[in-house]
């Protein structure tokens, strides 16, 4: 017998997290499409209309935008992809506005904005574009839309994670040993100085797991160089990057980026970088692309240039694009060099429409 699958298609539209969330729905297409509510991702964010009521991010309760969210995390580990579009049919387009009292709030209406043959990453986008260009108080939509950018960036196809990493099953049983064998530091017989951040502290790792992780580690850790001699090794990090860089290499567990301090997942990158440990490198920088707001793209987006990382700097130029806040700092070459040259791709360059400007100034004083 066929099950309905009507139901979770309007449960998704709704923002309806309580229908969903214990029910059984594994049978689900979840990168199916439907003819008016697109994919299951551009549900969520696009929403529905019944009558003359509105069920979107624009409309929703502060609880029910984050019950969309919630959702969104739950449909992107059912398998559904934010790179699917919706069929031909599908031809929803909407505007927002605000109002105060019964009145419009002036130049407030976006344009209309068109959804068909986007993504679940367009709609936001496009949603996000709207918003930015128009008058009145949207913070609570805008940040709506940026959570969402960042949770359907978190996506990685079946069987890949951390940025494309391979994945294979491993019994709980073994990370737990491995994740003992470095808390409790039995056998160790290194000694990694942490000196960044205050006073210096050490912490206790294994040569033979070191070595293993890298060619770069595995020459250090050699009798011919003096860390290998003296088993200490000495890093200008704090304790809580490295700590988080051998998690990874002892566990390979993909990194929880809330239980990671931004600033520790930046510095955990560059040290896995130091040590040219690859497949760590790849899991960090996926969680510092994860983490990303406009207080921290500055430094993220820097040692994402000087280091060329093929996953974090797209994901701080896509931030970039759709920040009226970082387009404000790059006009007003508010960020380092290396920065603003890689922020100048997304909007120009800032020094050319800054003559740009003091020319047409000296044309119309002239005229």
């Amino acid at each position: 017998m066929e099950r309905d699958s009507d139901w979770i298609w309007e449960a998704l539209a709704l923002g309806e997290e309580s229908l969903l969330k214990d029910a059984d729905i594994d049978y689900f297409d979840w990168n199916g499409t439907h003819e008016k509510y697109g994919t299951p991702l551009i549900a969520l964010v696009v929403g529905k209309a019944t009558g003359q009521e509105v069920y979107d991010f624009a409309t929703g309760t502060p609880e029910k935008l984050t019950e969309r969210l919630c959702l969104m995390r739950l449909v992107l580990g059912k398998g559904a992809s934010p790179h699917a579009k919706p069929p031909p049919q599908f031809s929803i387009c909407k505007s927002w506005w605000k109002t105060e009292g019964d009145k419009e709030v002036e130049n407030s209406r976006t344009p209309l904005v068109h959804f068909n043959d986007k993504s679940a990453y367009g709609v936001v986008a496009s949603c996000l574009e709207a918003l930015t260009n128009v008058e009145g108080d949207w913070k609570r939509e805008l940040r709506f839309l940026r959570d969402a950018a960042k949770i359907l960036a978190s996506y990685r196809p079946s069987g890949h994670a951390g940025g494309g990493v391979p994945r294979v099953p491993v019994a709980e049983g073994v990370v737990e040993t491995w994740e003992r064998i470095l808390n409790t530091s039995e056998g160790s017989d290194v000694t990694i100085v942490c000196k960044g951040g205050g006073q210096p502290a050490e912490l206790r790792a294994h040569v033979v797991v070191l070595r293993s992780a890298s060619k770069v580690l595995r020459a250090m850790l050699s009798p011919a160089f003096r860390e290998g001699s003296t088993a200490r090794v000495e890093v200008d990090f704090d304790t809580a990057a490295v700590r988080l860089l051998l998690s990874v290499i002892y566990t390979g567990e993909e990194v929880d980026e809330a239980d990671a301090p931004p600033d520790s997942l930046l510095a955990a990158v560059e040290l896995a970088h130091q040590w040219d440990v690859g497949h760590a490198v790849a899991a960090l920088e996926a969680a510092a692309a994860r983490r990303i707001d406009d207080e921290r793209l500055g430094r993220a987006a820097e040692v994402a240039a000087r280091l060329q990382l093929p996953q974090l700097a797209p994901a701080c130029m896509a931030f970039a694009k759709n920040s009226a806040e970082v387009r404000k700092r790059f006009k007003a070459s508010q960020y380092p060099p290396i920065v603003q040259a890689m922020f100048a791709k997304v909007f120009g360059d800032a020094e050319a429409g800054a003559e740009s400007r003091r020319k047409r100034r000296r044309l119309i004083m002239g005229s």
